[in-house]
């Protein structure tokens, strides 16, 4: 016969999750201070916006890759383009 013994996990507190926010808000300013230091017009560039028919295209793409190995996952993926092309475009 076997046993089988199991810890208890430890359990993710307020303080713990805002510190992880902290952390990751410290992180990305890092990351953009280095990339405003390695090229100074780079962090003036602002990303263009994509229109609402060319995020539900990059998601059918996504979701027309995803038909032959997991085809639920792609009904899922192009009848959430299909709603957010309504309610976004």
């Amino acid at each position: 016969m076997s046993a089988l013994h199991l810890r208890p996990q430890a359990t993710l507190g307020h303080a713990d999750v805002q510190g992880a926010g902290l952390i990751a808000g410290a992180r990305q300013a890092l990351s953009r201070l280095a990339l405003a230091l390695a090229h100074p017009l780079a962090a003036l560039a602002v990303p263009r916006r994509r229109s609402a028919y060319e995020e539900a295209h990059n998601v059918r793409e996504l979701a027309l890759e995803w038909q032959r190995t997991d085809p639920r996952c792609a009904a899922e993926l192009l009848a959430a383009a299909d709603r957010h092309e309504l309610l976004h475009g």
